[in-house]
């Protein structure tokens, strides 16, 4: 009899944290489906190989997905958070699916929902209609799942997002409002939410009637590795942009970035070029990720309610798998969080928005 793979393996073979394979194998342990002897390895018990009602033990068999871009994200670790507390309290273990950024490995994951006994799915999409296929096979398989941040404009689905148009609206709206003319967005990766981001951005110039200028608009490159068109991390991009935007004839004294880690970039683009922040420039991010208030200049930013999606998404999810109700499409409000990092041209400032933590 073999053992089984290492912890190390099976993260690596099917892309799933070591947290998750931790408490995947304790539970089968504790079931009596495997056996772990002491400096010789992990092996299935083959004398256990069927459940107390005689019928063959299945590993979904109160397991949710959570199929993820990047398992070591700041954002999707907090979203967890949420969907892990609504889980568990309804019985379910989460198990988590890591595609690394890479679109075809996220399809990969996708596909393995239909053929696993897993219940049912919460899936951040990773960008663009790369996999909008696979989103199409679950719904004729009728396999309950959940859309979050980012979702298909022609597809019904069950989906918790927040309102991306807005937040950078709001965001916009205050740079105008303590005198830039001059405000650059540099856009994220082809999806739903950030082609909403920049809608807000160019509502809110055309309100304040300033011309849409499209030399101060960059959108992240993509770069190859392991074979696959890739867009993270967004510093990088942020950055690269960033210097463009800050080389150019005509320069922003604000920038709105499509999310915290191109902020990061921009400031790191800004640091290179010595353009100092807020004096000689104004920088607005948006997640409101952990780093962003512990920065040398703590980063305004459009806070998203990342908790509150992981536990709306679970929520929706555990009436999908019970079959109730009709799709749920859900769309959770943003707060603009005012730092150091954003600046006013004119010398007097009304009406703050609420003051973030350092």
């Amino acid at each position: 009899m073999d053992p089984l793979p290492s912890e190390d393996v099976l993260c690596n073979k099917y892309q799933i944290s070591k947290i998750t394979v931790k408490k995947a194998l304790e539970d089968l342990k504790n079931e009596g489906y495997i056996l772990r002897i002491k400096r010789k390895g992990t092996f299935v018990n083959f004398q256990k190989r069927q459940t107390d009602d005689g019928t063959n033990f299945k590993i979904g068999k109160k397991t949710i997905a959570f199929i993820v871009p990047d398992i070591e994200d700041v954002f999707v670790s907090e979203i967890y958070s949420g969907i892990e507390t609504i889980a568990s309290k309804n019985g379910y273990e989460v198990i988590t699916f890591s595609s690394t950024k890479i679109p075809e490995r996220e399809n990969a994951n996708i596909e393995f929902l239909v053929e696993s006994d897993i219940k049912g799915a919460i899936i951040f999409p990773y960008w663009g209609r790369f996999n909008v296929l696979q989103i199409l096979k679950l719904k004729k398989k009728n396999f309950p799942f959940v859309l979050i941040d980012r979702y298909f404009r022609d597809v019904s689905t069950n989906m918790v997002v927040v309102d991306n148009f807005q937040g950078a609206y709001k965001a916009v709206k205050y740079l105008v409002k303590i005198g830039h003319t001059k405000i650059a967005h540099i856009m994220g990766v082809d999806c739903t939410a950030n082609e909403d981001r920049f809608e807000g951005y160019r509502s809110a110039l055309e309100e304040a009637e300033i011309p849409f200028n499209s030399s101060l608009v960059k959108k992240i490159q993509p770069f190859e590795t392991e074979g696959s068109l890739r867009f993270e991390p967004d510093d990088v991009g942020g950055y690269n942009e960033a210097k463009i935007l800050f080389s150019q004839k005509e320069k922003p004294t604000a920038v709105f970035a499509g999310n915290d880690y191109i902020a990061l970039g921009c400031y790191k683009a800004a640091k290179e070029l010595k353009r100092k922040i807020p004096q000689d420039l104004s920088i607005i991010g948006f997640d409101d990720l952990k780093f962003a208030s512990n920065l040398e200049v703590p980063l305004t930013t459009v806070k998203q309610p990342k908790y509150e999606i992981g536990s709306k998404a679970c929520e929706v999810l555990m009436k999908k798998i019970t079959r109730q109700g009709k799709v749920e499409k859900i769309v959770l409000p943003t707060e603009l969080i005012i730092r150091e990092s954003s600046k006013g041209l004119k010398n007097s400032i009304k009406e703050p928005t609420k003051k973030g933590k350092k």
